[in-house]
């Protein structure tokens, strides 16, 4: 019975060290945003951050080609881009990068053919 329980101790200890370093530790959101996803989807790179605590300070863990990496966070306005509900038939053509791009309180969008300036919802 005592072989048992050791060995039982032993399997969780291992389980234990298979935990990300962060699991103790609170998220920490930082200010900002992600920039746009435009890159190829690269499946087979594995994720090089969990949260934003593992970046540096003036970056973010953000989704780009398909994992998370840290990457320079851009400034976003309020509110949030409204949902779209259209498909593209013409290629995809943006006319906006970030929110800094749109005057006034506009965020930049992705629409059905690319993304654009348009008016939040919310915020």
């Amino acid at each position: 019975m005592r072989a048992q329980s050791l060995l039982l101790l032993v399997a969780f200890l291992a389980l234990g060290s298979q935990l990300p370093a962060a699991s103790g530790r609170r998220k920490r959101v930082k200010s900002g945003g992600c920039p746009p996803d435009d890159g190829p989807c690269l499946q087979s790179v594995p994720d090089q951050c969990v949260d934003d605590s593992q970046c540096p300070s003036k970056m973010k863990c953000c989704s780009q080609s398909c994992f998370r990496q840290c990457v320079r966070r851009v400034a976003v306005k309020l509110g949030t881009c409204p949902e779209e509900r259209f498909y593209c038939l013409s290629p995809i053509q943006h006319l906006c990068h970030n929110d800094s791009d749109c005057r006034g309180n506009s965020r930049c969008c992705l629409g059905a053919c690319g993304r654009d300036c348009r008016s939040p919802v919310g915020g």
